[in-house]
């Protein structure tokens, strides 16, 4: 799903997001619009930050299979804010369950140790 993103955009990434999907952004942060049900308001919610930044870029760093159809992906999420130009860093993790080849939910977190904890994988 990402590497589709990065090859072609959000038109290319929905053909790997279910109709039903269930997303979760990163509780607490930022951007935390809390769920998002369905490809429509994911996809709104991906252009917030494309449209926030210059040379916006998503890398999957790693990619962990965590049982019950379920997989971990540590992200890298770089661009420069187009109001302030201020460069932007941001590594995390996401937890999708994968039906089909399609993503069916997903759930983002600050980083990976809490990722892991929330799949029962943490210490």
């Amino acid at each position: 799903m990402v590497q589709a993103f990065a090859d072609g955009g959000l038109d290319a990434m929905a053909e790997f997001v279910d109709r039903d999907i269930d997303w979760r952004a990163a509780e607490g942060a930022i951007d935390d619009v809390g769920e998002m049900h369905g490809p429509v308001a994911v996809r709104r919610y991906i252009q917030d930050w494309i449209d926030t930044f210059d040379d916006f870029s998503v890398v999957v760093e790693e990619l962990r299979d965590v049982g019950d159809d379920r997989v971990l992906a540590i992200h890298r999420l770089k661009g420069r804010a187009k109001l302030s130009g201020t460069e932007t860093d941001l590594r995390y993790a996401v937890v999708s369950t994968v039906r089909d080849g399609k993503a069916v939910r997903g759930r983002e977190y600050l980083s990976v140790e809490e990722a892991l904890q929330a799949v029962g994988l943490g210490e």
